[in-house]
């Protein structure tokens, strides 16, 4: 008995990376995703649209060239948009207080998404509840020629 107690606690130990590798790891929160390079920008003033607020485009720079050509992401490769209130102010609509931000990395093992995860933070960025499927990628479909990404580079 002695000595099938550490057998099974070496097994057990054996055990657990393959467990916590087999779940999805969520994603964190890209803090530095501030200084990567703003590519697009855009407002979507109704507020009965899921989309709605200013967004603004990011591009992780080791992703900057895949994106320039509309596909090719690297793995890890992260592209975050933020969500600002929409607010009138002086004649001219702008950008108000941050909402939520929003997450692509690509990540092959994510299978059922196209090979990307999605994820959402709010202004504090703090995790919110997501079905990436449903929520993200059902949407995302429409661009597979563009590697599931929408926005594109402009000159």
């Amino acid at each position: 008995m002695k000595r099938l107690v550490p057998l099974l606690l070496v097994l057990f130990a054996g055990l657990v990376p393959v467990a916590l590798a087999a779940k999805p790891q969520a994603l964190s929160y890209p803090s530095t995703w501030r200084s990567w390079q703003h590519v697009k920008s855009m407002v979507i003033p109704d507020k009965a649209n899921g989309l709605y607020g200013f967004h603004h485009v990011y591009v992780q720079p080791s992703a900057l060239a895949a994106y320039k050509a509309g596909k090719g992401y690297p793995a890890g490769a992260t592209l975050v948009v933020p969500f600002y209130e929409v607010q009138e102010a002086g004649g001219a609509t702008v950008q108000g207080p941050l909402l939520k931000v929003a997450v692509m990395k690509r990540d092959a093992s994510a299978t059922d998404t196209g090979g990307w995860r999605y994820g959402a933070f709010d202004a504090k960025g703090q995790a919110l509840e997501l079905d990436a499927k449903a929520a993200c990628h059902t949407c995302h479909e429409a661009r597979k020629d563009r590697d599931f990404v929408f926005s594109e580079w402009a000159d």
